[in-house]
């Protein structure tokens, strides 16, 4: 028995790719600037662990995109607070990345659309700071 995972069908791999990019360009505005070496790594990133299905490293890698976006806010001196689906986010970061025995791991199907919203609030949080 190996303990390798299979690797995941080429069509799902294509399709996951299609909803990534449909949805950055959907939340990253239509022209967005041109990202910096880190946020091209992190987008990079972020596809991989998308089109994997790795939906908990989704979360926590978009919750890192999102924090290096609302670090250079607050820098700015930008005084509003964190949008709702910043905070949204957070929560879920912190229930994957903090053991509470209380509390049961998500469901494959809610960890999919976690890191569904967690997708689509990092782009716009990145989108929003490197127009700043």
């Amino acid at each position: 028995m190996s303990r390798a995972l299979d690797p995941i069908d080429p069509g799902l791999w294509r399709r996951r790719a299609e909803w990534f990019w449909r949805a950055h360009d959907a939340n990253a505005a239509p022209a967005a600037p041109p990202s910096d070496p880190r946020g091209e790594l992190l987008t990079a990133e972020l596809e991989l662990a998308f089109c994997a299905g790795a939906w908990a490293a989704v979360v926590l890698l978009a919750w890192a995109v999102v924090e290096r976006a609302e670090r250079a806010r607050v820098a700015r001196g930008d005084p509003a607070p964190p949008l709702p689906e910043i905070d949204a986010l957070r929560e879920r970061r912190n229930a994957l990345a903090h053991d509470n025995p209380a509390v049961p791991p998500p469901d494959e199907a809610t960890l999919e659309a976690w890191a569904q919203g967690a997708l689509r609030t990092a782009f716009g949080a990145a989108a929003a700071a490197s127009w700043r």
